[in-house]
């Protein structure tokens, strides 16, 4: 009897206690107590790193947010700490600051040029390592600067620049295809990968430094200083290796797949340009083995518009289309080759993916090839491409209007 009421009052404690246990906040942080870093700079320092970390100002957002002015100053507080490990920068941060810096909301991680040259593994690694960033912010390279130099520059728009960085990159590369968005899950993947080396995309100042860090910069209607993404860069292994140009970077989206939206023109029968846009793009990526050797097979398909004559061309005719589908379809082509052959011979890293296709399709045959020509493959690797273009739309006219117009 004893025993049954001991048990009894046991469970009743057990009850009691329980919820004590689940609605405990044990690692609570209340959002007074912390600074949100949206963005964060890394640079090559002598002694380790520069790491910039770019903190939003609550009152000024809330202020701008109902309506008021944000208290006359800018939205955001750029920190930097020299230290020989990341986490020695973070604790730095403390000295300065009376909030915890929280990495939670971080959109865009901007790693300096001098960095990059040198090799970024082991400070990706120590991100990697953390539980507090969600790796979903995209990385970009700075170019012919630092980190802490991009994460100055307040932008018009946008009042938090790490949402511009963040927000244009993410158009960018859908609408033009100059572009490459890579989270850092991505990217990191991508230097795991053999056969398959990363890319990054570039973001440049143009401007004075210094005049793009006041507030004066976003006081007026031609900012004297503004942040532009530019090029993409190539990576071996962790080290940046050189900078591959626009027109390039479109073929090597057409390659993967990741053309969104892209632009460019062709020339009518007079030698006069026609704009066409590609709004659907799909890209096959197929390895087929001849007498034991592989051979890469790419092809494209796009549905486009017309969105720009410049040219006397006649429209209204069938033939006219199929020339200008034509045309565009060699266009494609051109970009692809010239972006495989850039790629190849000035840099010798396997941007595309190839590699990987093959290893996917035969693992044999790929560490064959690994194993006779090393890095060499690329050069003596066949590839094939095909393109295949419908023209759906031509605009709201077929026939401009300014023939019409009397003198």
């Amino acid at each position: 009897m004893i025993i049954k009421r001991c048990k009894s009052l046991f469970r009743v404690l057990l009850v009691l206690l329980l919820p004590i246990v689940l609605s405990g906040c044990w690692e609570r942080k209340e959002l007074n107590e912390m600074a949100f870093v949206l963005g964060l700079g890394l640079d090559k320092a002598e002694a380790g790193y520069k790491v910039s970390m770019q903190v939003v100002i609550p009152s000024a957002i809330t202020s701008q947010a109902s309506g008021g002015s944000g208290g006359g100053g800018v939205p955001v507080v750029l920190y930097s700490f020299t230290a020989r490990t990341f986490y020695d920068a973070l604790r730095q941060f403390n000295l300065v600051c009376s909030r915890r810096s929280y990495l939670g909301h971080i959109r865009a991680l901007v790693i300096g040029e001098e960095l990059a040259r040198s090799g970024v593994g082991e400070i990706l690694d120590v991100i990697k390592r953390s539980r507090e960033p969600r790796m979903d912010f995209y990385v970009m390279v700075a170019r012919d600067t630092t980190a802490e130099n991009v994460l100055k520059v307040l932008t018009p728009l946008d009042k938090i620049p790490a949402n511009k960085l963040f927000n244009a990159l993410d158009k960018s590369y859908k609408i033009s295809s100059r572009t490459v968005a890579v989270t850092l899950d991505r990217f990191i993947e991508d230097l795991l990968y053999e056969g398959e080396a990363p890319v990054l995309t570039g973001v440049e100042i143009k401007g004075d430094v210094d005049e793009g860090s006041k507030k004066s910069n976003i006081d007026q209607t031609a900012p004297k200083t503004r942040l532009r993404y530019q090029n993409v860069a190539l990576f071996k292994k962790d080290k940046l290796i050189g900078w591959l140009t626009g027109e390039a970077t479109a073929g090597y989206n057409y390659i993967i797949n990741k053309v969104h939206q892209s632009s460019g023109y062709v020339l009518g029968t007079d030698g006069q340009p026609v704009v066409i846009e590609a709004l659907q793009t799909s890209t096959k990526l197929k390895v087929q083995f001849i007498d034991g050797k592989p051979h890469i097979y790419i092809k494209v398909k796009a549905t486009c518009n017309v969105e720009e004559v410049q040219s006397k061309e006649n429209l209204e005719e069938e033939n006219s289309i199929r020339d200008l589908e034509r045309k565009t379809e060699e266009t494609i082509i051109m970009r692809m080759q010239d972006a495989v052959e850039e790629i190849n011979k000035q840099f010798k890293v396997d941007a595309m993916g190839f590699g990987q296709a093959i290893y996917r399709a035969n693992p044999r045959v790929w560490a064959k090839l690994k194993a006779e020509q090393g890095d060499q493959y690329l050069q003596r690797l066949p590839v094939h491409y095909k393109a295949s273009v419908r023209i759906n739309r031509i605009g709201t006219m077929d026939k401009t209007f300014l023939d019409e117009i009397k003198e």
